[in-house]
């Protein structure tokens, strides 16, 4: 039996690096898709091979927005930083605007799972009444502990602000 399981890992070892797939590159309403399936408009994609990076390292290097350091023969390798230029920074006002609106966001996400936490446990009851079976009870009760999970962070995440 074991010889057959060799045989068959052995076979699927050999045809793995050939098996290959025809990707198209189609525009539908404006916008290109790629996919496998050719159709009208389409026409054969020209992808690099996966895993390949062709980027130019030098532009980058001489942009001024980021600086590149090649690994060092150690073999470790030091990340890419961000100059951050004074272009770069948001203006208080701006993001005094942007928190404002993202809590404002947050507080009504929030009264939103408050009203979904009321509701649910009014269905808890409505079902505890009508004497549910017990996987009907167990799914609103695990309704209504998705909601204070919710609430919970939400209000972690208004507290950070």
């Amino acid at each position: 039996m074991k010889k057959y399981v060799y045989l068959g890992l052995f076979s699927l070892c050999l045809v793995a690096p050939f098996a290959n797939g025809a990707v198209y590159e189609c525009k539908r309403n404006g916008i290109t898709v790629y996919t496998n399936k050719a159709g009208s408009g389409c026409g054969s994609a020209k992808l690099g091979y996966v895993g390949t990076y062709s980027a130019d390292h030098k532009s980058y290097a001489n942009s001024g927005s980021y600086t590149y350091t090649p690994p060092s023969s150690s073999g470790s390798a030091k990340r890419n930083t961000r100059s951050g230029t004074a272009a770069e920074h948001v203006q208080p006002e701006v993001q005094s605007k942007r928190d404002n609106g993202r809590l404002s966001i947050l507080q009504r996400e929030l009264a939103n799972e408050q009203q979904a936490l009321d509701s649910a446990q009014k269905n808890l009851a409505a079902g505890k009444a009508a004497k549910k079976d017990a996987a009907s009870l167990a799914a609103l009760e695990g309704a209504i502990k998705d909601r204070q999970e919710n609430i919970s962070a939400l209000q972690k995440e208004i507290s950070r602000m």
